[in-house]
């Protein structure tokens, strides 16, 4: 039996105020990491602008050398301190974040001017040690 690889999944709330629905963005991360062949782990989810959740998530990335990536359900969900840890995390190491749901480009918009307006630069591959 062929393992798949570990994805942890990171759901911010506050991305949606009050009307979040919690179960159905799990579910969503769960759909993406069976449609792209990996295992989802545990689904971490920040209340409010404690970064509780986020630091649990990290010590677990240092910890399970088994967690090929995290998948978040859109790029909100990762801000701007979020990305500044995980473009710092372990310099050196390889680690990828993936996005479950990404919006098509509105008719007469190249990706290059959304990405200028983003307010969260672009998610890539980070270098995780072997």
């Amino acid at each position: 039996m062929r393992h798949r690889p570990l994805l942890l999944g990171y759901i911010r709330a506050d991305v949606f105020g009050s009307r979040v629905d919690v179960s159905r963005l799990e579910a969503s991360l769960r759909e993406c990491a069976d449609r792209e062949d990996f295992c989802l782990g545990t689904v971490y989810v920040e209340q409010r602008h404690d970064p509780g959740a986020f630091h649990a998530l990290m010590a677990e990335v240092g910890r399970d050398e088994t967690v090929w990536g995290i998948v978040v359900p859109d790029l909100r969900h990762v801000g701007a301190v979020e990305q500044l840890i995980l473009n710092r995390h372990e310099a050196g190491s390889r680690m990828a974040v993936l996005v479950a749901h990404v919006p098509p480009v509105p008719a007469g918009l190249a990706p290059s001017s959304l990405r200028a307006r983003s307010a969260v630069p672009p998610v890539g591959w980070m270098p995780r040690h072997g």
